[in-house]
């Protein structure tokens, strides 16, 4: 056989076996690239990495996801959440705004002030909104007071049936959100934030909760805290389904933190 050098093609090559060997081998390569897409579905939605847990129904996400729109706005009340009601959102059971803090920490996009009143990735649904109330509670503990988000509604498609709702972004039941900023110190002027892409850490693949949990490499006080903050969600169950970057490389830059109805599973990556 003809040694190969480098940048050289060998003229011993025969195209017409080659194209043989391909029609020989093409029903098996589709019938991987099917199975292939059906597991990344499945990853998709979390088919194999979900846990039940025996008291789901306790969990306040739980509770959140069942609520009605009219009880949800009323539990908003009842908590003196500051928002505002948005008249059209299509896939969204109660769509608001949360023109203020929420349980002390403001949950914003990067987009300037005077423009979030019509931004549609500041659109909340309600139940999201009383699981970020619960979360706030975490995120003060460690001085945080503003998350920027890269969204939390996305609006569906044009083709979207009149009174479907939505999951996930579609429903406005998630937010990403890539930046965690400090509280102001006295006499400071420039605000510390934990930023998920450059301060996380992680690996995908490994479990970033838990007993079997891979540490932050380089374990750094940034990584460590952020990691801390998806944890102690975790634990106290604010949410569905918590996404980081362990999950996959669609997620290296944010936490993926849903509200999802109807379910008894929870999902933590």
């Amino acid at each position: 056989m003809p040694v190969r050098r480098r940048g050289q093609i060998l003229a011993a090559v025969r195209l017409p076996e080659i194209q043989i060997h391909r029609r020989r081998f093409l029903p098996g390569l589709l019938v991987l690239a099917v199975l292939f897409a059906l597991a990344s579905d499945a990853s998709a939605r979390g088919q194999g990495h979900t846990r039940v847990h025996p008291d789901w129904k306790k969990h306040p996400v739980t509770r959140y996801a069942a609520l009605s729109a009219p009880d949800c706005l009323a539990e908003l009340g009842r908590r003196k959440i500051p928002f505002t009601t948005v008249q059209s959102a299509p896939g969204v059971l109660a769509p608001v705004r949360l023109p203020e803090d929420v349980g002390g920490v403001v949950y914003r996009t990067a987009i300037a002030k005077h423009l979030r009143g019509t931004n549609p990735y500041d659109v909340f649904d309600c139940r999201l909104a009383l699981a970020l109330h619960d979360f706030s509670n975490v995120l003060r503990a460690h001085d945080i007071d503003e998350v920027l988000i890269f969204s939390a509604w996305r609006p569906p498609g044009k083709q979207w049936d009149d009174g479907k709702l939505g999951h996930r972004h579609p429903g406005a039941l998630a937010i990403d959100a890539y930046r965690f900023g400090k509280k102001l110190a006295d006499g400071q002027t420039e605000r510390t934030w934990l930023e998920v892409e450059k301060d996380f850490h992680g690996t995908i693949g490994p479990l970033p909760c838990g007993s079997g949990a891979a540490p932050p490499s380089p374990s750094t006080p940034e990584a460590r805290e952020l990691r801390s903050i998806a944890c102690e969600a975790a634990d106290q169950h604010f949410f569905t389904s918590i996404l980081t970057p362990n999950y996959n490389r669609a997620h290296f830059n944010h936490f993926h933190l849903e509200v999802t109805p109807e379910v008894s599973w929870f999902l933590v990556r």
